[in-house]
C-alpha cells in the first residue's frame, strides 16, 4: 500500500529514513500501469498514460473527449512544430521530469507548448507560463540570445509568428541595439 502511494507522488529521498522505503523508490519502477495512451508524431510512437498529458495540455484532453470511441488509445500529433524532439520535451514534463529551457530550446518548447495548448488554465506553472518567464529573464534581455532564438523560430513557422514570438525577439534585438549605441555613445562624452 504505502508504496503505490510512493509511486505516484514527487518524492524527496532525504526525507525517509528506512532503508526499505529507499529501496522501494530507487528500484521499483514508477508505475505498474501498463501505458494506455499511444501518441504519434511523424514516424515515432509514444506509449504514455493518459493521465499526465491530460493534465497538463487542453490539446490532448480535447482530442480525447472528442473522439467517438470512448477508449481511444491513439492521437496523432503529425503537424506538432518541431515534431519528434518537441514532443519529447513535453512528455517529460508531462511527467514532471525537469525539463531544462535553454536558448537553444526556447523557441521549440514555447511554439510546442502554444500547439499542445500547455496554458496556465489547464495547470498551474504549465510550459507556455515557464518558456515566457525563460524568454523574459534570459533572451530578452541580451541581444545576441535574442538573434540566437530568432534564428531558431525559422524552422518553427507559421507558429513561431502567431504566438508572437518573432515580433518580441526584433523588438528585443532593436530595443538592445538602441541601448548599447546610446551606451557607446554617452561614454565617448
Amino acid at each position: 500500500m504505502l508504496s503505490e502511494e510512493l509511486r505516484f507522488q514527487r518524492l524527496n529521498l532525504d526525507s525517509f529514513k528506512t532503508p526499505y522505503i529507499h529501496h522501494c523508490i530507487l528500484e521499483m519502477p514508477i508505475s505498474d500501469i501498463s501505458s494506455d495512451l499511444t501518441i504519434e508524431v511523424g514516424s515515432t510512437s509514444f506509449a504514455l498514460h493518459k493521465f499526465p498529458p491530460v493534465l497538463r495540455s487542453e490539446r490532448i484532453r480535447k482530442l480525447l473527449l472528442e473522439a467517438k470511441d470512448t477508449k481511444v488509445s491513439r492521437i496523432n500529433l503529425t503537424s506538432l512544430p518541431g515534431g519528434f524532439d518537441a514532443f519529447e520535451l513535453a512528455a517529460k514534463f508531462y511527467y514532471e521530469v525537469n525539463v531544462e529551457i535553454t536558448i537553444l530550446k526556447v523557441a521549440l518548447l514555447r511554439c510546442a507548448a502554444r500547439f499542445m495548448k500547455m496554458i496556465e488554465d489547464i495547470s498551474e506553472k504549465n510550459l507556455e507560463i515557464r518558456t515566457e518567464v525563460f524568454l523574459k529573464n534570459a533572451v530578452f534581455q541580451n541581444i545576441s540570445n535574442s538573434i540566437s532564438v530568432l534564428h531558431r523560430c525559422e524552422t518553427l513557422l507559421p507558429i513561431s509568428e502567431e504566438v508572437n514570438l518573432i515580433s518580441q525577439l526584433i523588438k528585443a534585438i532593436a530595443n538592445n541595439a538602441c541601448k548599447e549605441q546610446l551606451t557607446s555613445g554617452l561614454s565617448k562624452l
